[in-house]
């Protein structure tokens, strides 16, 4: 059996092929040999009330039902109230399955003390903010999907009165 030198010391050249050996399992648990990810599909859409008009702006996830745990895919929701989902990457899609959706859209501008009544109200009903109060739920199948979310506008102060 011959001999290698490592570090100034002589081992056996067993020692060397268990070493390479364990190299090259190491490469390949590192590099993978495929994608454990689930794979995702297009999703696009338009978030929109009751009335046909649009949300403009915000952002919209959906959230996996069938997987543990879960996963989401997220997008922004553009001034024509159109977005594009994305979860591992930005606008890759979204896995297939049921997904509960939510929708958020607030106005970010200071706590509104310097400038009263300057800020707008949000036109979203706030339940929309959570996965369990959205009551939205909508499926991704394996192939493009064009989605339609349907919104709720906020109850106004004096629709209560």
């Amino acid at each position: 059996m011959g001999q290698t030198s490592v570090l100034g010391e002589t081992l056996p050249m067993k020692f060397n092929s268990l070493h390479s050996f364990a190299i090259s399992v190491a490469l390949i648990a590192t590099i993978g040999c495929g994608s454990s990810r689930p794979a995702t599909y297009p999703v696009q859409g338009v978030v929109q009330f009751p009335d046909g008009k649009v949300l403009r702006g915000g952002n919209i996830e959906f959230e996996s039902q069938a997987l543990d745990p879960p996963i989401v895919a997220r997008g922004a929701i553009g001034p024509d109230g159109t977005f594009v989902l994305g979860t591992y990457e930005v606008d890759d899609g979204a896995v297939t399955g049921q997904h509960k959706v939510v929708v958020i859209s607030d106005y970010e501008i200071g706590n509104g003390a310097e400038r009263p009544g300057m800020i707008p109200e949000t036109l979203l009903h706030p339940k929309h903010r959570s996965y369990r109060t959205s009551g939205i739920v909508k499926t991704v199948e394996p192939k493009p999907n064009t989605l339609l979310i349907e919104v709720e506008y906020a109850e106004k102060a004096n629709d209560s009165e």
